[in-house]
């Protein structure tokens, strides 16, 4: 049960002229005259100590000069006591808090009905001083939380709450008395009509800077990603630039095939910079380069404390992050079995639930998927799944290999020279149309990349601003450059496989770039053009020790 107010009466001269009953059998009611008319004369609220316990005053004048004294006991330690003795103008600042011109306060008992709402408040509102009170909340105040907190105990602080299709942030409080929850506290900031305009404009003035540099932002992917990045002229790039441009605006799943190195990626940013979803930046997710226990976190994100290492406050995966965007999951016939099942639930329902946790969510993404394996292979041996090829391969792009586009070969070499230049502060500006030819006549089986690959090292190590046949001489060393002049006995007989003549071809790439880098991994896969976790795959094959 809630502490009764206890009341005390003092008329003009000083005198006791009324006091509740406990008062006058205790003693205390004397007391209060004796202070009230002594240490606390003329202060509307004061503390005093009687009995070994503190109580609050509260004087008010009525008529005929009369003095009414509202006592209310304390606990010992109680911050009001502590504020009401320290602060000489404390009646004041109370005051100043439930009347405040820009501050709206709110107090409603257990049962969610109105017991105060400060003057500001009510002119807001349009009632009349106190005609509110006494009516639920819900009644009074539009879109109000404030008997769920009443109700529940749980503060709700920084809320935005609509109210006469106006925007308020307000603070939802509980209060308790005793450990017992006996209502809850509302508080809401009202700016002046100026402030608020100030307040607007600078959020609108923001709002436009924003939207800027979004645009910027699509200009810069568009520069970086767009279809001017696959370099070439020559008729299977021209026609499948032309695949590219029928395909993008339509909101189909893409399946992209081609050789390692052909530029898969390059081809799934075009598609996706000229789509409907180039709002949002494309998500990228390597199936191949990830363990096969971090595949499902990384697609389906995780919850805090969903295993050992994770984060403790969760992590979205591409899923969640490719929501209205384009999602490429390249190498995606390494995916495991049990994760391929998951992603094609995905595919068909849009939900999934992160690693830990049992609440659905939802996910709107456009799917590109890549591989340079034979997925229909996979299928027969029962390492992919049937239906989840059909539901990947809604459209099929295939990038062709380089040496199936030889002609393309000087334009890239030049695209490459000026990339690549300023980068490894090269003075590289030409190429001598000998060593153009001599590089048309490789077969490539690492393609575009292992050009790309082969023209940074021969700027690397150039004498001069040109680079020559005898610039390209570590083309000699390698497999493929045995292959152009002519094949062996075992290539004829087909014991050596194009796979197995391109890992060969990568491993001694890696291996040269760990040995002039000291086996610093973060420079071998900038020098090489590969992820990190690309290189960290292929240091795993070659079972590397440095």
């Amino acid at each position: 049960m809630a502490t009764p107010l206890e009341i005390v009466l003092i008329d003009r001269l000083g005198a006791l002229a009324f006091a509740s009953a406990r008062l006058r059998a205790g003693g205390l009611a004397e007391a209060v005259r004796a202070h009230v008319t002594g240490p606390g004369k003329g202060r509307r609220i004061s503390a005093l100590t009687f009995a070994d316990t503190p109580h609050v005053v509260v004087c008010s004048l009525a008529g005929d000069g009369m003095t009414v004294a509202l006592v209310h006991p304390e606990d010992k330690s109680s911050t009001l006591v502590d504020f009401v003795l320290s602060v000489d103008i404390a009646f004041d600042i109370l005051n100043h808090f439930l009347t405040n011109p820009y501050e709206g306060i709110t107090v409603v008992d257990r049962d969610a009905v109105l017991r105060y709402l400060s003057p500001v408040h009510e002119r807001f509102f349009g009632f009349e001083r106190g005609d509110a009170l006494g009516r639920p909340v819900k009644d009074v105040i539009q879109n109000t939380r404030l008997h769920v907190v009443a109700r529940t105990g749980n503060a709700e602080i920084g809320q935005v709450q609509e109210m006469r299709d106006v925007a308020r942030v307000v603070n939802r409080i509980p209060i308790h008395r005793d450990g017992e929850l006996v209502g809850a506290i509302g508080r809401v900031m009202f700016k002046a009509p100026e402030e608020v305009h100030e307040l607007s404009r600078q959020i609108s003035s923001l709002r436009a800077e924003v939207d800027y540099y979004k645009k910027e932002l699509v200009g810069l992917r568009h520069r970086t990603f767009g279809l001017e990045e696959i370099v070439g002229e020559s008729d299977p790039i021209r026609r499948l630039k032309e695949d590219i441009r029928k395909i993008a605006p339509l909101d189909v799943p893409v399946f992209v095939s081609g050789e390692s190195g052909s530029g898969k990626e390059l081809v799934a940013h075009a598609i996706h910079n000229l789509s409907r979803r180039v709002e949002r930046p494309m998500v990228v997710g390597n199936c191949g380069a990830l363990p096969a226990n971090l595949v499902e976190s990384e697609l389906f994100g995780y919850d805090a404390g969903a295993f050992t290492g994770a984060r403790r406050e969760g992590r979205a995966g591409k899923f969640e992050m490719a929501d209205r965007s384009s999602l490429f999951l390249d190498e995606i016939g390494d995916m495991p079995m049990e994760t391929q099942v998951k992603l094609l639930r995905v595919i068909e329902t849009g939900v999934f639930e992160r690693v830990g946790s049992n609440r659905g969510r939802t996910t709107n993404f456009r799917l590109i998927s890549a591989t340079n394996r034979d997925l229909r292979r996979l299928i027969a041996e029962e390492e992919f799944r049937a239906d989840l090829y059909f539901r990947i391969n809604g459209v099929t792009l295939r990038v062709p290999p380089l040496r199936e586009r030889a002609t393309d070969i000087p334009l890239l070499v030049r695209h490459f020279v000026q990339r690549i230049g300023p980068r490894i502060g090269s003075d590289v500006k030409r190429v001598h149309p000998k060593a153009l030819d001599m590089l048309q006549g490789l077969p490539w089986p690492g393609n575009v990349r292992q050009l790309h690959h082969e023209v940074q090292r021969a700027m690397i190590f150039a004498a001069g601003g040109e680079l020559t046949q005898s610039s390209f001489r570590a083309i000699e060393e390698m497999p493929e450059a045995a292959a152009a002049a002519g094949p062996t006995p075992a290539e004829t007989s087909g014991a050596v496989t194009i796979r197995e003549t391109v890992g060969s071809v990568e491993y001694a790439l890696i291996r040269e770039a760990l040995d002039r880098h000291r086996g610093n991994k973060k420079k071998v896969a900038a020098e090489l053009g590969i992820s990190r976790s690309y290189l960290y795959k292929k240091l795993g094959e070659m079972s590397y020790r440095p």
